[in-house]
């Protein structure tokens, strides 16, 4: 998993257990945070278990947000850490706290007093920045997993989306208190956006066409939506038509590469996060209702020359994996099954009573034929019968008719 975010003058990259923040501007010393050098969570008792056949986690970096300010970021790693930093003069660790389950997406709110941590079962833990080493509280919960989480621009409400397809609005001081269900996907919601350009907009993406990211520039009137392992880049935008703002398609980006990741900086620059090591990085910018690249700035070169020697030591089959693989749900249409075995089985049983009835007859016409000889007919009729009309032909031909039981009675009368 690899994710890139602008922070102000500073530029981000998570590479597996790597985070990065380089200087878009200057040449400064980076700053560098690596997970699998992290604090472990003590007294642990499944993390005793698991080392004794492996480490309890990856410490891959799940995801990571930056705050509306710049001021504050804040990763959740494979491990279950949720892990703080803060910028003052440079960027610096300010806290590590843990998870009760993996986490999936992490937001700050708007005041910036408070990170939002959703998990995979489904619960929303709200972790406080002013106290950086309490532990998480419980703010709400969905029957299934959670994959996005973001706030309002009021900071009014909270808005998550699961693998149900569905979207929730809850009241960020009541979660409990839900505003409504956003029910229009069929398939599980991966991505939500509330551009920053009108508070009554919310953006989100399903798993039919799956959409990785929804982004938007600082102004609200560009958005970029970037598709799970497709070349392309959709740009739409927000119009204001007739005192009302609407949403329109408006123009389509090939890459040379797929992408991981992308971000608008301060002046509405696209970084986008290749999956390449030749081409890392590549910065857009709108030139006459077209994005055009800029291949040869100083800040990607400044910033290219930081990020290459960690993407190097990144694998290359594991850069590029999707989260969202295993979230289809499988359906099994076990009516047409069980439908199309009743009916063999109803053939099966009819064949079967079909063989048993023509057994039986079988048995009847072999046992007449031989209980009533050509002798005992002569004694107890009194008449011989030729050889075009022999007593077994007679009987058989009798039983074939229905008249055996009446030729049973009447040589039942001869014998008395």
């Amino acid at each position: 998993m690899a994710n890139i975010g602008v922070c102000g003058k500073w530029i981000f990259l998570s590479c597996g257990t790597r985070l990065i923040a380089a200087h878009i501007k200057k040449d400064r010393e980076p700053f560098v945070f690596d997970c699998s050098t992290a604090k472990k969570k003590e007294n642990d008792p499944k993390a005793c278990i698991n080392s004794l056949g492996g480490p309890s986690g990856s410490d891959i970096i799940v995801s990571f947000v930056i705050s509306p300010s710049g001021k504050l970021v804040a990763l959740i790693d494979d491990s279950k850490r949720l892990v703080l930093f803060k910028n003052e003069h440079s960027w610096q660790w300010a806290s590590t706290r843990w998870l009760v389950r993996r986490g999936t997406s992490l937001v700050f709110n708007r005041a910036e007093d408070e990170v939002l941590v959703a998990d995979k079962s489904g619960d929303v833990y709200s972790f406080s920045v002013m106290q950086p080493e309490k532990e998480g509280e419980l703010k709400m919960g969905h029957l299934s997993m959670i994959l996005a989480v973001t706030v309002s621009l009021d900071d009014k409400y909270i808005i998550t989306s699961d693998r149900d397809e569905k979207i929730r609005v809850s009241h960020r001081c009541s979660p409990y208190n839900i505003q409504s269900f956003c029910l229009g996907h069929k398939e599980f919601v991966s991505s939500l956006l509330v551009p920053s350009g009108d508070r009554h907009w919310l953006l989100s993406g399903s798993g039919k066409v799956i959409v990785c990211h929804i982004t938007s520039s600082f102004d609200g009137c560009h958005i970029a939506v970037q598709f799970d392992r497709v070349a392309t880049i959709q740009f739409f935008m927000l119009n204001q038509e007739n005192n009302e703002k609407k949403f329109v398609p408006h123009s389509r980006l090939s890459l040379p590469h797929c992408p991981l990741d992308m971000t608008f900086d301060p002046n509405d620059r696209l970084w986008v996060l290749m999956d390449s090591c030749e081409t890392l990085l590549q910065i857009f910018t709108l030139e006459q209702r077209s994005w055009k690249c800029q291949a040869s700035t100083i800040e990607l070169k400044r910033v290219t020359a930081i990020f290459k020697p960690h993407w190097q030591t990144l694998d290359a089959s594991t850069r590029g994996v999707s989260r969202f693989e295993h979230l289809h749900k499988v359906t099994f249409d076990n009516i047409t099954v069980y439908m199309e075995k009743k009916q063999q089985r109803l053939e099966e049983q009819q064949q079967k009573r079909k063989m048993e009835q023509k057994n039986k007859e079988s048995r009847f016409v072999l046992t007449v034929c031989w209980a009533f000889s050509s002798d005992d007919l002569v004694n107890h009729s009194g008449v011989q019968p030729t050889d075009q009309d022999s007593p077994v032909k007679r009987v058989s031909l009798s039983i074939c008719l229905g008249q055996g039981l009446v030729l049973r009675r009447k040589v039942g009368r001869n014998q008395k």
